[in-house]
This record gives C-alpha cells, sequence and structure tokens, in this order.
C-alpha cells in the first residue's frame, strides 16, 4: 500500500499517532505499569512510522549524515549548557533506554512518516509541519511553555531531516538531546 493509493489510511494513521502521543499522561496516570505502557506505545509508533511507504524525495545535494547530525547534536548541547535542568536520576539506565526508545520511534514518526506524507507539498510545508506536531504532542506532557522549545527542537530535526535526505541523522541527535536532558 503507497501513500499515494491510501491517503485516508496515512491520514487516519498520522492522527492516531499523535492522539496516542497526546494521551501519554493519562495513560502513564491510569496503570500501575507506566514503563510498559511508554514502551508499547514507543514501539508501536517505531513500527508505524518506519514501516509505512513513503515516496520521499531525496535531497538534490544532501548533506553528508555526519555533519547534519554532528550540527543538530551541537545544538543541542548547547541549549543543554544554557537550560536550567535537574541533576541525574537514581533511575539513569532505565530511562535513558526508554528515553533513547521514544526519541527513535517519535523520528520515525514525525521525521519519517509525518514528513514523508508532507513533504509533496514542499519542503517548507514538511519541515514546518513535521516540527509543529511534535511541538505539539510534548504540550500535554510539560505544557504550554515548552511549546516554543519544542517547536525550535522540531525544526532543528525537521531540517537535519531535510538536509539529508534520511530521518537517521534526527534520530540520533533527538537520542543525543534525551540523554543530555538525563545528564
Amino acid at each position: 500500500m503507497t501513500t499515494t493509493r491510501a491517503p485516508v489510511a496515512a491520514a487516519i494513521l498520522a492522527l492516531a499517532g499523535v492522539a496516542a502521543l497526546l494521551a501519554r499522561p493519562p495513560l502513564v496516570r491510569a496503570t500501575d505499569h507506566p514503563t510498559g505502557v511508554l514502551v508499547v506505545l514507543f514501539a508501536v509508533l517505531l513500527v508505524a512510522g518506519a514501516a509505512w511507504p513513503i515516496a520521499g524525495r531525496r535531497a538534490a545535494r544532501p548533506v553528508p549524515l555526519i555533519v547534519v547530525t554532528a550540527a543538530g547534536a551541537t545544538l543541542f548541547a548547547l541549549g543543554r549548557l544554557t537550560g536550567d535542568w535537574h541533576g541525574p536520576s537514581s533511575l539513569v539506565t532505565r530511562l535513558v533506554v526508554l528515553n533513547s526508545l521514544a526519541a527513535v520511534a517519535e523520528e520515525a514518526f514525525f521525521r519519517r512518516f509525518v514528513y514523508g506524507l508532507l513533504e509533496p507539498r514542499g519542503a517548507a510545508v514538511a519541515v514546518v509541519g513535521s516540527a509543529a506536531l511534535f511541538a505539539l504532542v510534548h504540550v500535554t506532557v510539560y505544557g504550554w511553555w515548552v511549546l516554543p522549545l519544542d517547536l525550535a527542537a522540531g525544526l532543528v530535526l525537521s531540517w537535519q531531516r531535510w538536509a539529508s535526505g534520511s530521518w537517521a541523522p534526527s534520530a540520533i541527535t533527538h537520542v543525543i538531546a534525551n540523554v543530555l536532558v538525563l545528564a
């Protein structure tokens, strides 16, 4: 099934993924096993985002993956240095694994799947649209104050997708960003 033959199915999958991410806080509160719920949610999001067939365009002159990844990781590291973050948690290992899974799943969903759906409408629509949805789904977890920060993060990650022609640099950068928050 391709997105050109199944735009309704693709739209339903996109809306279901966004709805599931928006529902994270009540889902976590409603269970005695929040880690399990989050692992299942992110695993499903990862599979759906990575497996959906996208007829994407590659950048005419893609920037090398290492350059794009280093640029994004550097921006997040600078943000970490300037932010008012909490100290390390006693559950660092579990949090690193869960946050890494969340990062890769979100990138498969937003930078591969959603970006790929929006890309036929132009690179700007794909970059801004996938970044805006990314920022919006974090509001239910962190509050409205995080919207500008996550929009900026989403724009960096979407730029990486556009510049490299791949969602791999944004996935790597997102994992690094999530680990920096725990440090």
